[in-house]
């Protein structure tokens, strides 16, 4: 039988959008399929002839997520537009927004620290020309203040989409302008 497309990724976005709510609240370990094809109406039988088990799911949403952000960053970054360091932030902080549930339950009090890792790699480059002083420092002492950096944007990143009533990106970004770098 010959699954139609359009519902397969119908029912993956809601299977998705389920854990996603389930996972934002709780840790991986303590999420059941049951309670996931619950929330989004199927049976456990649907979930596993989309996904092997719930690690499988985290992982293609995560990916997912990070794709977009690197995509981003790549087409703007390192074919040379010419944007400032606000500009580049603001299509990740539109895009994390837009991704609002994805990015709380990933940068959330139960989300993976390896998702974080590879989000903070993914904006590196952005922090490397846009933040780091340039020849200021040897290699020991840039690696320290760029995970600072790394480390500092993605708390407050975290802090932000959390808030249920954020404030507008472009204030945001102005005030971590002001008090921060």
């Amino acid at each position: 039988m010959q699954k139609q497309p359009r519902i397969t990724e119908q029912t993956r976005a809601n299977l998705r959008e389920a854990f996603l709510e389930l996972y934002a609240k709780r840790p991986l370990e303590k999420l059941s399929v049951r309670e996931i094809t619950d929330r989004a109406g199927y049976n456990r039988a649907t979930f596993y002839l989309y996904y092997h088990d719930v690690y499988e799911l985290l992982k293609e949403a995560e990916d997912d997520l990070l794709k977009s952000i690197e995509q981003l960053v790549n087409e703007r970054l390192l074919k040379g537009e010419r944007l400032e360091f606000s500009q580049h932030m603001g299509l990740i902080l539109q895009m994390t927004q837009d991704s609002r549930k994805s990015t709380r339950a990933f940068l959330g009090p139960h989300g993976d620290p390896t998702f974080t890792r590879r989000f903070k790699e993914i904006i590196a480059p952005l922090v490397d020309r846009f933040v780091m002083p340039a020849g200021r420092f040897g290699p020991r002492e840039s690696a320290v203040v760029r995970e600072f950096y790394l480390s500092g944007l993605v708390a407050v990143i975290s802090a932000w989409i959390v808030d249920e009533d954020p404030m507008p990106i472009d204030q945001f970004i102005l005030l971590i302008l002001r008090t921060v770098l």
